[in-house]
């Protein structure tokens, strides 16, 4: 059987519905959904085929035609019905495969889950390694940090006292006299 645009719309929403992130319940809920559609349809199709049937049959009694009204009426009931029959068939495996796209759906949720949880736990493990180290760290580099700047500071102290010497000795020294520009 070819399938129509509009099964084939039924059936790739509730594909839509395991992508889109919903839980095994809804998928199972929108299959069962699916599938009563289905068979509506179905019981839709064979009624409607009943009653083009009986009319075709009733309009051509009487006639030159009789024969074939009544043969076309008659395939037309049967085709409703078997319509009905793979639209109802095809309802319950709709159904059926619901239940399992939604107990697959359950499974990949609980390990996604899982991953999650182990994924958390490992950094938490990883954090309670690092932290002590990062924090060591920290205390070296701010005793470093701390000698650096008492370094500065001593040097800069010695180089205060120097010009403080030079200062009170009155002895400033000139600066060396700039070189005489050149002759060409």
């Amino acid at each position: 059987m070819k399938f129509q645009p509009r099964t084939l719309a039924v059936l790739a929403s509730s594909l839509a519905l395991v992508l889109g992130g919903c839980n095994g319940d809804q998928v199972e809920s929108g299959a069962a959904a699916t599938g009563r559609g289905m068979d509506k349809a179905g019981n839709a199709i064979e009624s409607g085929a009943k009653a083009t049937g009986e009319k075709l049959e009733a309009l051509g009694k009487g006639g030159k035609l009789e024969k074939a009204t009544t043969a076309t009426g008659h395939v037309i009931e049967k085709g409703g019905e078997k319509t009905n029959e793979i639209l109802t068939k095809g309802g319950e495996k709709v159904k059926d495969l619901g239940v399992s796209a939604g107990k697959a759906v359950d499974a990949a949720g609980e390990k996604i889950h899982n991953a999650a949880e182990a994924t958390r736990d490992k950094l938490k493990e990883t954090g309670d390694k690092v932290g002590p180290k990062i924090k060591e760290m920290e205390k070296a580099a701010g005793e470093k940090i701390h000698n650096a700047g008492k370094a500065i500071a001593d040097e800069a102290k010695v180089i205060k006292d120097k010009a403080k010497d030079l200062l009170s000795k009155k002895e400033i020294p000139s600066p060396a006299p700039a070189p005489a520009p050149k002759a060409e």
